[in-house]
Parts: C-alpha cells; sequence; structure tokens
C-alpha cells in the first residue's frame, strides 16, 4: 500500500510538471503573440502637445544618450523637462550644459524629500506639476530613446484610445554576469499577466507598468491628485498602474524594444538591489502569497531540473517524463528570452534566474520585518 501510494505521487507529480511546462509555453506564445500585433507603427510626426518627464538622480554619467535622443525626435510638437532630484554628482549642470540653447528643454532642481514620500514618485509629483503636455511620457534617465519615441507614443495612445499605457524597452547589460539575474523581470509577464486581457479587464491584478517608459494622460494624474496615492511605495510604477485600473482607467502594454534600450542595471550588486526593492512589494507584502509562488516555482519550475539529471544518471524510466516538463520550460523561456533579444543561452540559465528571485526575495522580506532597508540612488530604501 506505501509503494503504491508513493507511485501515485510520484505520476502526479510528474503530470503537474508537464502540466506547468505546457501551461508556461502557451501562456509565454499568447503574450508574445499579442505584443506582436497589439503596437501600431507611428504614423504622425505633430499633433497633442506631449510632456517628456524625468526624473534624475546621480544620472551625470548616463544621461547623455537619453538627452540627446530627445533633441534628435521626429515627433514636432513636444517638451522634455529633466528634474533633478538632490544629486551629489552634478546632474542639474551637466544636464543644463547638454541642452544649451534647446527651448524645448528645461532643468529644473528638485525640492527637498519630505516625509512620508519616497524620492522616485516626489520627482514624479513635481513633474507632473510643471507639465504642460496632454499626453506625459515619464522616462528614467539612463534610456536610449530611438528617434520615432514620441510619435510611436502618440500614435498608440490614439488607436488604442487608453488612458495610460507602458511597455518592454529593449534590455541590454554592460556585464554577461548581470544575464544570471535580470531577465527575471520578464517572469510576471511570462507566468501571470495575460496582458491580452489588460484593454478590457476590470480587475486591478490584469496591469502592469515599468517605470522606464510610463505614460499616462495628463488629464487621469491630475483627477487621482498625481503620484499622491503611490507616495510611499517603492514600486511606484506597477503600484500606480493598479490604483488606475483599479478605479476604472484603461491601458495597454505594448513592447517598445524597436524605439526605446537601455541597461536594466548598471552592475550585479545594482541588478541584485533592483530585484530586491521589486518582488516582495509586489506581492502587496504580503507574506503567503509570496510562500505560495515560491512553493510553485521550487516544486515545478527548479526542482524538475536535477530531478531529470538524477533519473538520466540512474537509468530511471521517470527521465522521459520529467524532461519533457524540462523540455516545455527551456523551450518557452527561450522564447521569451529570443524575443527580448537576449543571448541564446540565457534561456538555459532559467533554472539559476528563478533560483536568485527566491533568495533575493527572502532577504528582501527578512530585512522589510527587521524593520532595516538597502541603498538605492544614495538613498536608504525601507
Amino acid at each position: 500500500m506505501f509503494f503504491r501510494r508513493v507511485a501515485l505521487v510520484k505520476e502526479i507529480y510528474i503530470w503537474l510538471v508537464i502540466a506547468t511546462g505546457t501551461y508556461t509555453l502557451l501562456f509565454t506564445l499568447a503574450n508574445i503573440i499579442y505584443l506582436h500585433i497589439i503596437a501600431r507603427k507611428p504614423d504622425c510626426s505633430d499633433g497633442p502637445l506631449v510632456s517628456v518627464l524625468i526624473p534624475a538622480r546621480n544620472e551625470a554619467a548616463r544621461i547623455t544618450p537619453t538627452l540627446e535622443g530627445l533633441a534628435g525626435q521626429d515627433y514636432q510638437n513636444f517638451e522634455v523637462i529633466v528634474l533633478d532630484d538632490n544629486s551629489e554628482d552634478g546632474t542639474l549642470d551637466f544636464a543644463e550644459n547638454l541642452i544649451k540653447g534647446d527651448k524645448r528643454f528645461r532643468v529644473v532642481k528638485g525640492a527637498k524629500l519630505p516625509p512620508g514620500w519616497k524620492g522616485k514618485p516626489f520627482a514624479m509629483q513635481q513633474l507632473t506639476s510643471l507639465a504642460s503636455g496632454e499626453i506625459l511620457i515619464f522616462l528614467d534617465a539612463d534610456m536610449h530613446p530611438g528617434k520615432q519615441l514620441v510619435s510611436w507614443t502618440v500614435t498608440n495612445f490614439k488607436a488604442h484610445q487608453v488612458d495610460f499605457l507602458s511597455g518592454y524597452a529593449r534590455h541590454t547589460t554592460p556585464e554577461k554576469i548581470e544575464y544570471l539575474l535580470f531577465p527575471v523581470m520578464y517572469l510576471a509577464t511570462s507566468f501571470l499577466l495575460p496582458l491580452w486581457l489588460f484593454r478590457h479587464s476590470k480587475t486591478y491584478m490584469f496591469s502592469h507598468a515599468i517605470g522606464q517608459f510610463f505614460c499616462v494622460r495628463n488629464e487621469v494624474l491630475k483627477e487621482i491628485g498625481g503620484f499622491i496615492p503611490v507616495k510611499d511605495k517603492i514600486n511606484e510604477d506597477i503600484q500606480m498602474a493598479r490604483y488606475l485600473k483599479g478605479r476604472g482607467y484603461s491601458q495597454v502594454f505594448i513592447d517598445a524594444k524597436n524605439y526605446l534600450s537601455g541597461n536594466m542595471y548598471d552592475s550585479m550588486s545594482h541588478a541584485k538591489m533592483g530585484i530586491m526593492r521589486v518582488v516582495y512589494e509586489y506581492f502587496d507584502n504580503q507574506v503567503y502569497p509570496f510562500l505560495f509562488m515560491g512553493f510553485v516555482m521550487v516544486s515545478f519550475l527548479i526542482l524538475p531540473v536535477p530531478l531529470t539529471l538524477i533519473a538520466v544518471l540512474t537509468g530511471s524510466s521517470l527521465s522521459i517524463p520529467l524532461g519533457l516538463g524540462v523540455v516545455l520550460l527551456l523551450t518557452s523561456w527561450g522564447i521569451t528570452m529570443t524575443d527580448r533579444k537576449l543571448p541564446w543561452y540565457t534561456a538555459f540559465l532559467y533554472p539559476v534566474h528563478f533560483s536568485w528571485v527566491l533568495i533575493l526575495s527572502i532577504h528582501s522580506i527578512i530585512l522589510s520585518k527587521k524593520g532595516l532597508g538597502y541603498i538605492w540612488k544614495g538613498r536608504t530604501v525601507r
């Protein structure tokens, strides 16, 4: 009886591994196909005033490609406002020298961070109050805009008639070792978020945003008080998307890789901090949803790899069905990596990617529970 139960558990587990792989592959394909068909190519060079808003803290070494790319836009009616968020590296003076003589650009000194606010939401709140555009494009200071970024954004606002949009840029890295970690940012859209439902679903969980490229209608932000609803959030992009969606505003998530690129992180240590600051708050700082997700990841995404190797080495008949599940997972992750124009070998690192997520998330939870924090752009984040 005992051995029969063990055999039954093994059989159920194998079927769950295969089911997980099948689900992941189909889910990934659906999202990628959607991303390829939903975005419209730019078809305008003029239209409503667009405000490109750049919060910049300690970005003197990285902001040049951003401002140069914006200066070369083919769209006519836009302004660029750079807010220096109390930088310690001369960002303010550096940016002013770069844009000297271009009346489309302004550089302003940000106010001191008040109690109750996180740094980036406060910078974005100040930028919102300065913007005159009908459409606001919030752009990180280390991104590389193609010359059609603004016209492409306006085209997609018009085509989809939405209140806000965001999307994936093309992500690169200065250090190959970062490929061990930063691709985890695609986990949500490979396993959790059905992008094709964003446009019409009213569920706030069916929303997503990437702070590197977050676009919203000015009138929408005025209606909700700007970034006050997320003033104390670390993941202000994701939390703002959820807030807007929960209040009935419409969104589309599109692929911006042909119009915007940049490094996700500057180094491996920067990448670790970046992941730590994201994952726990993604689950609204709730331990139990994270534990459930961690259980699924370990049991059906990570564990099948060593189990398959053991089965192969021992000549077990389980090697084929377990291997099928692993191949399905590998294929789905490989499709994602290929679509994001990452090196082919990153697909084979998927057990490492998932393991890193768990390790850094647990570390983040421990720091949070102890009331400790970590350094992000010269500030302690808790």
